[in-house]
């Protein structure tokens, strides 16, 4: 993450100028770190209190050089669509947890299929009247510790922090 600040005695013509810089680089490059979901939002609010100032001044008369060019408002340049980053991430683990079917996912009553090895096992929640099911989840034991009847069941475990679990699996007719 890093903070970029202009200084400068700016005309009207130069101050929306810069206004419309680097908002467009907040909005672009700004939303990349965990921080910066709170913080481009703050700093695009502070730009648009400058934006407003600069608004009120009186357009450049004589001076020494040229303004600069403002440019295209903030909202027709391409990088303005960075805003939409946020809701893009955000959307993407909405959608990667709705479609996860993994092992951790399974819950009693639920259908999986095993495949992979035996040292190595994935287990993926399936459609209980699909061809694919194997398996139909009669328990869910959290932890590490626990254990199923391996008499009646088939049992598959993930250890690993705290989301260790162990699903006892019962083989469908």
């Amino acid at each position: 993450m890093r903070f970029l600040k202009v200084r400068g005695l700016f005309c009207r013509t130069c101050g929306i100028a810069m206004h419309r810089e680097m908002s467009t680089k907040t909005l672009w490059q700004g939303w990349w770190g965990i921080a910066s979901f709170v913080i481009a939002p703050v700093t695009l609010i502070s730009n648009l209190v400058a934006r407003v100032r600069f608004g009120r001044m009186t357009p450049p008369a004589d001076s020494l050089r040229p303004p600069l060019d403002p440019g295209k408002p903030v909202i027709r340049r391409v990088e303005a669509f960075g805003v939409l980053a946020p809701f893009l991430i955000v959307g993407f683990f909405a959608i990667a947890a709705e479609l996860d079917d993994s092992a951790n996912t399974a819950r009693v009553g639920e259908c999986v299929r095993v495949s992979g090895t035996e040292s190595a096992p994935e287990v993926a929640v399936v459609d209980c009247g699909s061809a694919e099911a194997e398996f139909k989840v009669a328990e869910r034991h959290e932890g590490s510790d626990a254990r199923c009847d391996r008499t009646i069941f088939s049992e598959y475990a993930e250890y690993g922090g705290r989301d260790s679990f162990t699903l006892c699996l019962a083989p469908l007719d």
